[in-house]
C-alpha cells in the first residue's frame, strides 16, 4: 500500500510538470493566441454635449467628417463680455472718451451675443461623402438644443421650412439662382435695437430721421412697404444655349449665351409696383421709352432701350400673383411666368436637377443652384479677359488649371432651419462647396442691409457733432 500511494504521487506530479510545460511551450510559440488584457472603460464626458444629436444627421465613411462642440466656449460668453469691459474700463491707461468707446463697444457685443442667438449654438457638424466620383454629398449642421431659439438668427432666415416655390420659377436656361427667407421687418427691429446700444451722439437721432428721408426719397411710408413685403427673395441668371452674343473683348471676341437677370421679391400686395410706375409714367424721359401691358394676370411695365449690341435688354417691372420682378427684359419674365403657369417646362425637368436633388429636402427656407453652363461659361470669359493683358497666356492658363478647366463645375444646396437649428444639404462635383453658399448669401444680405443704415447713422453722427 505504501509503495501504491508512493507510485500515485509520482504519477501525478509528473502529470501536472507536464501540463505545466505543455501550457508554457504553447506560449511560446510564435503566433499562438494571446488573451488581451481587459480594455479600458469608455470614457463620458463630464460636460454636456451635442454630440450624439449632431453625428446623427451626419454621413460617415466619407472624405470629411467633423464635429465641433461649442456649448463649452459660448456658455456664459456674455458674462465674459461684462467682465472684460469692466477690466479695461478699470485699467488708469484708458480715460475719457477712449474708456466711453470701450463701454460701448463691449456693450454693443454683449447685446449681440443676446439678441444674436449665437450663444445657443451648441454644435456645429460636417460631412462629405462621395456619390461617385467626382460627385458629393454633403451635410452641414447648426445645432440648438429643443426651445432654445430665441436669438434672431433661428428666425431672420425663416422661421419654419416650407415648400421652395421658387424652384417653379426657373427656365431651363437657369445658370445660376438663389433664393432665401428674408425678416425685413424683424432685420430693421433689430437694426435700430443694436444701433441705439452702441450710444453714438446723432445715431439715435439718425434713425428717428430714416423714415422720413425714405418717405421723401420714395413716397412711401417705410412700414407700409415692409408690410407689403412677403418675406422670400431671389435671383435667376439665365444663359440661353439657342441665342449668342459676341462680347467685344480687344483682340480677341468671345461668343457666349445670351443672359439675363431677374430679381424676384415675394409681395402682397401692389404697392412697390404701383410707385414705380408711376414715377417711370411721369418722367419726361422715361415715359416716351416705357411700354405698358395690364393684363389680368400681369402688370408689366417694359423700358425700350437702343444698344450698339445684340444683347436682350429691355429692363422691366411685372407684377404677377405673389412675386414683384425686375428682370433685363420683358422676354425673360414671360419665360418665368410660363414655367410658373406650367405651359412650359422649367429648369426642374432637366436631368441635370434631377441628379442634383437627390436625397436634398424639396422643403426648406433657402436653396442655392450653379449649373455646369454657368461654371463653364464663366470660366471662359475669365480666361478670355486675361489672355488679352500682356503675359495673360500663362495666367489664363493657370486659372484654368485652378477651376479645374471649368467646364464640370455644378452644385444645388438646400437650407432647413428646423426644430434644433440648420441643416444644410448639398449634391456639388466639389467637396462642401455648395453648403458655402447659404451661408454666404446670408452673410451677404445681412451685411448689405446694415452697412448702408450704419454709415447712415454714422454720417448723421457727425453732421450733428460738427453742428454742435
Amino acid at each position: 500500500m505504501k509503495n501504491n500511494s508512493l507510485i500515485v504521487t509520482a504519477v501525478t506530479a509528473a502529470a501536472a510538470i507536464v501540463i505545466a510545460g505543455c501550457q508554457k511551450k504553447q506560449e511560446a510559440q510564435p503566433g499562438a493566441p494571446v488573451t488581451p488584457p481587459a480594455s479600458a472603460p469608455r470614457i463620458v464626458s463630464a460636460e454636456r454635449t451635442s454630440f450624439d444629436q449632431v453625428t446623427a444627421k451626419l454621413d460617415k465613411g466619407g472624405n470629411v467628417y467633423l464635429y465641433l462642440s461649442t456649448e463649452q466656449a459660448l456658455l456664459g460668453l456674455s458674462n465674459r463680455l461684462t467682465a472684460a469691459s469692466n477690466f479695461v474700463s478699470s485699467l488708469p491707461a484708458i480715460s475719457g472718451d477712449g474708456r466711453e468707446n470701450l463701454v460701448r463697444l463691449f456693450g454693443f457685443l454683449n447685446g449681440f451675443v443676446i439678441d444674436s442667438g449665437v450663444s445657443e449654438i451648441s454644435g456645429l457638424g460636417v460631412s462629405s461623402i462621395a456619390r461617385e466620383k467626382g460627385f458629393y454629398y454633403g451635410k452641414l449642421v447648426l445645432h440648438h438644443y429643443p426651445g432654445e431659439n430665441a436669438g434672431v438668427i433661428w428666425s431672420l432666415f425663416g422661421k419654419a421650412p416650407h415648400r421652395m416655390d421658387g424652384l417653379d420659377l426657373l427656365p431651363q436656361s437657369t445658370a445660376l439662382a438663389i433664393f432665401s427667407d428674408f425678416d425685413f421687418t424683424l432685420a430693421w427691429a433689430k437694426l435700430q435695437d443694436e444701433l441705439a446700444s452702441l450710444n453714438i451722439p446723432g445715431v439715435d437721432k439718425a434713425l428717428k430721421q430714416f423714415p422720413a428721408q425714405f418717405h421723401e426719397k420714395t413716397g412711401l411710408e417705410l412700414d407700409d412697404v415692409l408690410k407689403s413685403l412677403g418675406g422670400e427673395y431671389g435671383l435667376i441668371f439665365t444663359l440661353d444655349e439657342h441665342k449668342k452674343i459676341t462680347l467685344p473683348l480687344p483682340n480677341n471676341p468671345l461668343e457666349i449665351p445670351s443672359p439675363g437677370l431677374a430679381i424676384v421679391v415675394k409681395v402682397n400686395s401692389d404697392l412697390v409696383f404701383d410707385r414705380v410706375a408711376d414715377i417711370l409714367e411721369k418722367n419726361q424721359v422715361t415715359s416716351k421709352l416705357v411700354s405698358k401691358v395690364d393684363d389680368t394676370n400681369l402688370k408689366m411695365r417694359t423700358m425700350n432701350v437702343p444698344l450698339p449690341i445684340p444683347l436682350d435688354l429691355r429692363p422691366s417691372l411685372a407684377r404677377s400673383g405673389d412675386y414683384l420682378l425686375v428682370a433685363s427684359s420683358d422676354t425673360l419674365v414671360r419665360e418665368i411666368l410660363a414655367v410658373k403657369s406650367g405651359e412650359a417646362k422649367g429648369y426642374k425637368a432637366t436631368a441635370e436637377f434631377k441628379k442634383l436633388s437627390q436625397d436634398i429636402p424639396d422643403q426648406g427656407n433657402n436653396f442655392a443652384l450653379v449649373t455646369g453652363a454657368f461654371a463653364s461659361t464663366m470660366a471662359q470669359v475669365q480666361q478670355k479677359a486675361l489672355a488679352n493683358q500682356p503675359g495673360g497666356a500663362e495666367r489664363a492658363q493657370s486659372l484654368q488649371d485652378l477651376l479645374n478647366s471649368g467646364t464640370n463645375s455644378f452644385s444645388y444646396s438646400v437650407g432647413v432651419n428646423g426644430s434644433e437649428g440648420w441643416e444644410g444639404f448639398a449634391n456639388s462635383s466639389h467637396n462642401l462647396q455648395a453648403l458655402i453658399a447659404p451661408a454666404a448669401v446670408a452673410g451677404g444680405v445681412a451685411a448689405a442691409l446694415a452697412i448702408p443704415a450704419y454709415a447712415k447713422a454714422h454720417t448723421g453722427s457727425k453732421a450733428s457733432s460738427q453742428s454742435q
